[in-house]
């Protein structure tokens, strides 16, 4: 466990949970939009099924997660992400029907990541990277009905890659097989439930001269679903994220049953 919380704060899973507070505290009008659609869809996932426990994972500070909905929802609900603030630990400590689970939710590529920059003298591994990851399906101990996947799947790959680019001289290019295979294990894990999810899609940067750039995010394909809704989130008003740039995301959230 200790070696998990080593590996967890020098790769920047804290710093990077505190900077979406961060983020949030000076964007919220900005944000609420993308918020509320967010916990709307979720809301009105789940409609036609019988499910009595449900994991929602990437869960984090709860901004984009509906929870008063799903306590009325659900039987049993499961708070999970790879670390839980103490804030969050203290709102739900008195809902008993809510259970919080640190957990990776790459499917151990965190802990093979860490291991394999730790030990290597080489870093040049280039596409044959995703083959020496194994990755093995998260939440096995516990009994699932169905699975709601926050703002999460373009997320997976972003810390994992930023932490092996400061250690080796690695292409964008050449990690593209690696971001694949993460985001495609998760598609396949969560799509054996029902379920939901909500994911950027694509993002956008206009800079101070007007140039407008963008960017996919996503190196998958999202299942078709049941039910399906896109919207634009101002992410970054302020220049912070890329300087003196304005950067937006397109959002796309799928229900499956």
């Amino acid at each position: 466990m200790k070696k998990q919380g080593q590996a967890i704060r020098r790769m920047g899973y804290l710093k990077d949970q505190e900077g979406i507070m961060n983020r949030y505290m000076r964007e919220s009008s900005s944000w609420k939009m993308h918020l509320d659609r967010t916990r709307e869809f979720i809301t009105g996932s789940f409609q036609e099924s019988k499910a009595e426990t449900v994991a929602v994972l990437g869960s984090g500070w709860l901004l984009d997660v509906p929870l008063e909905a799903l306590l009325l929802r659900f039987k049993q609900i499961y708070l999970v992400d790879i670390h839980h603030p103490i804030q969050i630990r203290k709102k739900t400590e008195s809902l008993t029907q809510v259970q919080l689970i640190e957990e990776d939710l790459t499917g151990g590529a965190i802990k093979q990541i860490w291991q394999l920059f730790r030990e290597s003298r080489t870093f040049n591994l280039g596409r044959k990277l995703a083959e020496q990851i194994s990755l093995k399906a998260p939440l096995e101990q516990i009994q699932l009905d169905a699975l709601i996947s926050v703002n999460l799947l373009n997320q997976l790959d972003i810390l994992l890659c930023d932490y092996m680019r400061r250690k080796g001289p690695f292409q964008q290019e050449a990690l593209e097989p690696f971001r694949a295979s993460i985001q495609n294990f998760h598609l396949e894990w969560i799509s054996r439930f029902p379920g939901c999810l909500v994911t950027d899609i694509l993002e956008e940067v206009v800079d101070k001269n007007g140039t407008v750039s963008s960017k996919a995010l996503l190196y998958t394909h999202l299942p078709k679903g049941v039910r399906r809704d896109r919207w634009w989130w101002d992410f970054d008003t302020q220049g912070t994220y890329h300087s003196g740039s304005r950067t937006r995301m397109e959002v796309q959230a799928i229900e499956w049953s």
